[in-house]
């Protein structure tokens, strides 16, 4: 099959897929962080930190010619992957984890299997993208700050913990929609969500949905403590291929992280980073700077 498109003249397009899939995963989640203090002068380029696991064996030394390669796994976290481009590295790594499956009539037999979650860090902001949800967090960070040089109790902040102004405006930046809406309700409800069909209609901005907001309020309950908003893109066109595909994915505003509700590309990751961090990064920046030439004039 790949000889028939590379004879058809798609080489290049499968060349470009393949690199689109190296550091993404079937079910992936998105958590943004910046750690507020800047990277070691030892291991603040791709190439300080190439040349540091190359030292320490964490990745072979033709791992250029590899991308991606077979490890041994255990309950560790170890490197399975690593790609440079410009001031970002790509580190792909994997752990052991299990799972029950049923085994005859009633039992269960637990089974391991190897868990990848890849990880971007950016050398030119200082950003760091765990591709995973909260729920395998905790040990891929623990391995990736340690690699970076970082000790004992270190601030940061995370880009993906969004506010609801936050997440609207991410929506408007993509030219999105919300295609499903949960809230919490302090009463014997506990939560309240709206879907719209097939993602067809902007919740934000639909009527009948402002009705209901209105009872809430007319009935003293909150209409706005958002728990998790579905953004949905109908259209993201890939810039070689030029195919285009809709784009789905969580923003957990409690939990401070991303689920995609499928398979994505490479560039449909950067393009909601570019977003977030627009929003959560730049924009405030921004008004932080004018608030501040505010104050010095009065």
């Amino acid at each position: 099959m790949k000889q028939q498109f590379v004879e058809a003249g798609h080489e290049e397009d499968l060349n470009h897929l393949a690199s689109e899939f190296a550091f993404t995963k079937s079910s992936c989640g998105l958590i943004i962080e910046k750690p507020l203090t800047p990277f070691a002068e030892e291991i603040n380029s791709p190439e300080k930190l190439i040349k540091l696991l190359v030292e320490r064996k964490l990745i072979p030394h033709n791992f250029r010619g590899l991308v991606n390669w077979q490890t041994d796994y255990d309950d560790k976290v170890r490197i399975c992957g690593f790609y440079q481009e410009g001031d970002t590295v790509f580190i792909n790594t994997v752990q052991r984890r299990y799972t029950k499956i049923k085994n005859g009539w009633n039992g269960t037999t637990t089974s391991a299997y190897a868990d990848f979650i890849p990880v971007a860090i950016h050398f030119d902001n200082c950003l760091l993208e765990f591709r995973t949800t909260t729920t395998y967090f905790a040990n891929v960070k623990s391995f990736i700050m340690e690699l970076l040089l970082y000790e004992g109790d270190f601030k940061y902040e995370t880009l993906t913990k969004l506010t609801n102004k936050d997440a609207n405006r991410i929506k408007a930046l993509l030219q999105a929609g919300f295609s499903s809406e949960e809230i919490a309700i302090p009463s014997t409800v506990g939560t309240f969500k709206w879907t719209s069909s097939k993602g067809k209609y902007d919740l934000e901005n639909d009527l009948l949905i402002a009705k209901f907001k209105q009872f809430l309020r007319d009935n003293s309950l909150p209409s706005d403590d958002r728990m998790v908003v579905t953004v949905h893109l109908e259209e993201y066109e890939d810039e070689v291929t030029k195919v285009k595909f809709p784009v789905t994915f969580n923003i957990n505003i409690k939990s401070g992280s991303i689920k995609f509700n499928s398979v994505v590309t490479q560039g449909v990751i950067d393009h909601v980073v570019d977003a977030i961090i627009k929003v959560t990064y730049i924009e405030k920046l921004l008004e932080l700077e004018e608030q501040e030439v505010k104050e010095t004039v009065i």
